[in-house]
């Protein structure tokens, strides 16, 4: 793998980490009025467990690095697969919102079950609105991201 795309896959990673980051807090605290650093607390936990909601800012912080690492993870996958799998070049919209449901169906069905995290309650609107984020917000920010990049290479 080069340098370049190594980069690219990484400052990618970090722009739609930010913008979920920012998506997570909005809807956090709209829906429940929970602070940021409870959303990433709640991050944390995936790998501490309850421990993580009696920490402070320290675990909150610790939270939002692991919550950059998952985003640059999901972006680097999408960016590794964009040369092998011919599909994802095809049409960058509905790539990018049909990659939002793999990464959403990915961290609901595969990792935060194997995760410290407390399940939460299931409710069908806040459901489709964390949907709608991994469409939205993710897998369309990192398909853009990925066709930019490699539309320049070429």
């Amino acid at each position: 793998m080069n340098k370049s795309l190594i980069r690219s896959a990484l400052r990618s990673g970090l722009i739609v980490g930010l913008l979920d980051a920012i998506a997570a807090c909005v809807n956090a605290y709209l829906q429940r009025g929970i602070p940021p650093a409870g959303v990433f607390r709640y991050v944390a936990s995936g790998v501490l467990g309850k421990e993580a909601f009696k920490g402070g800012l320290d675990i909150a912080a610790l939270g939002l690095l692991f919550h950059f690492i998952i985003a640059i993870g999901w972006t680097s996958l999408f960016f590794v697969a964009f040369n092998k799998l011919k599909v994802l070049q095809r049409n960058k919209i509905y790539v990018g919102l049909c990659y939002g449901i793999f990464v959403w169906l990915g961290m609901n069905f595969i990792v935060l079950p194997l995760s410290n995290v407390p399940p939460l309650a299931y409710r069908l609107v806040p459901t489709i609105i964390m949907i709608g984020i991994h469409m939205f917000v993710i897998g369309l920010s990192i398909s853009l991201l990925a066709n930019q990049y490699f539309a320049r290479k070429s």
